[in-house]
């Protein structure tokens, strides 16, 4: 009685042994998907940086009149939101003769964009620069080399 019990259990073993290897053959030609849900977030940010002509040099000045600057300045904004653009004279940075008006430099160097806003993404932002003097304004300005740093921002709308 044992053997046959042996017997019949080898035998249940063969049979399930077999049986796993016919569904798995069979199983070669199907497939199977399954998917995964991947959630993020992606905060503000931007990065301003100057890409072309970061110089701008003027004519002497010789008088009264408008006097463009020698190229333009190409910036690159990169944003994962609305952004807006603005400039200002650094003046803690900037170097001009004694008793140089800040006054009317600020209001003669006129900085030109061609676009202050923009939307998400990468964007480049052109600005060009113009000095317009007045007979007024020229007599504020002592002889001397002037260097003005201006500088950009970029915030987030």
């Amino acid at each position: 009685m044992r053997m046959l019990k042996a017997a019949g259990l080898a035998m249940l073993v063969a049979a399930t042994v077999l049986g796993v290897s016919a569904i798995s053959l069979a199983a070669l030609g199907a497939s199977s998907a399954v998917s995964v849900s991947a959630s993020f977030s992606i905060p503000s940010w931007i990065s301003l940086s100057v890409v072309g002509n970061g110089n701008v040099d003027f004519a002497s000045i010789s008088g009264p009149g408008t006097y463009n600057g020698s190229n333009p300045t190409q910036l690159r904004v990169l944003s994962t939101a609305s952004w807006a653009i603005s400039s200002s004279i650094l003046w803690t940075s900037s170097t001009m003769p004694a008793g140089a008006s800040q006054a009317t430099i600020e209001k003669a160097l006129a900085r030109v964009f061609d676009k202050t806003s923009g939307s998400w993404g990468a964007q480049n932002v052109n600005v060009s620069y113009a000095l317009s003097l007045t007979a007024d304004d020229v007599a504020t300005l002592p002889q001397g080399d002037y260097s003005v740093v201006v500088q950009y921002t970029a915030t987030t709308n």
